[in-house]
């Protein structure tokens, strides 16, 4: 199923898309059946209860919604963390660490989850940043909690998989941590508003073969940027959970980004960072597309000191 919310940010509600055309919204479903969630973290951790009533609507079909002029949220707008992978291909590694060994365990940090936006919501340029870019990734949702799992158990704590893209302000994120990597500022640089679009839907993990390879797609301005297979990835999905569960617990709603494959504006000669209007759309196998448009931050007199 292809799981969505919908609805103004930050006020976005859970449904379920019947096909290409038509939404159903889940809260009287579920309320019919004297269930409550308040969001679609709450209904991943009751998915394997839920499964069969969403189905049953699904297929009844009543209450349904046209999709057409409806805002589609991050599919999970409020999770208790996000999970992020640094160096999890091999030529974006390369082009990162210039020459130097990745690290054998994959490389971990969080991006706050007030930085997550919609699959078609502006990204917006930050007054602070000249070297805005983009990193298309893989987004791995849990639905089961879990701590020191298994490699072998893995996949069965996953909710679903949905696109992602892991934003970066690569001028603040580097900064003084050129010269010196305790001055690294990857929360900042990697933390403001829109900084993680997601979606537009989460596809649930019984409709994706887990060794099917996924192809990710990137364009801006209709430019091929990224163009890569998940097979590529130095650290499987199932390897990925294995590892961050060994350090944290993980929770139903919890998003992994997996890495991000080559083609990053800043790998370009000259470097392609993006800038007011210009347009970025990406796509993964099964997942949907995501339709982003860049535009420069406008101060608020209010707030800006």
């Amino acid at each position: 199923m292809r799981l969505v919310t919908y609805g103004p940010p930050n006020g976005e509600e859970p449904g379920v898309l019947i096909d290409d055309h038509l939404l159903l919204p889940l809260r009287p479903v579920l309320g019919r059946a004297g269930l409550h969630i308040a969001e679609m973290g709450d209904l991943l951790g009751l998915w394997p209860a839920m499964e069969a009533l969403v189905r049953q609507a699904v297929v009844a079909g009543d209450g349904a919604v046209p999709l057409d002029g409806l805002r589609l949220g991050p599919p999970v707008p409020r999770p208790g963390k996000i999970v992020a992978m640094g160096f999890n291909y091999p030529q974006h590694a390369t082009g990162v660490l210039s020459g130097a060994e990745p690290a054998g365990d994959p490389v971990v940090f969080l991006k706050p989850p007030s930085a997550l936006s919609g699959p078609n919501d502006p990204l917006v340029k930050p007054l602070e940043t000249t070297q805005l870019d983009y990193e298309l990734e893989l987004g791995v949702v849990i639905g089961r909690a879990c701590r020191r799992i298994r490699r072998q158990d893995a996949q069965a704590h996953v909710a679903g998989y949905m696109i992602a893209n892991d934003v970066t302000a690569r001028d603040i994120a580097l900064g003084a941590g050129a010269s010196n990597p305790l001055l690294l500022q990857i929360a900042r640089g990697k933390g403001f508003p829109t900084f993680c679009p997601t979606g537009p839907w989460l596809l649930t993990s019984d409709e994706i073969d887990p060794d099917r390879p996924l192809r990710l797609t990137l364009s801006v301005n209709g430019e091929r940027r990224q163009d890569a297979w998940t097979s590529s990835m130095l650290v499987d999905v199932p390897g990925l959970i294995a590892s961050v569960s060994a350090t944290m617990d993980l929770f139903p709603g919890d998003l992994i980004l997996t890495g991000s494959p080559a083609g990053c504006g800043f790998q370009l000669d000259p470097p392609g960072y993006l800038h007011d209007g210009d347009r970025i759309q990406a796509a993964i196998t099964g997942l949907g597309h995501m339709d982003l448009v860049v535009c420069d931050e406008v101060p608020d007199p209010l707030t800006v000191r």
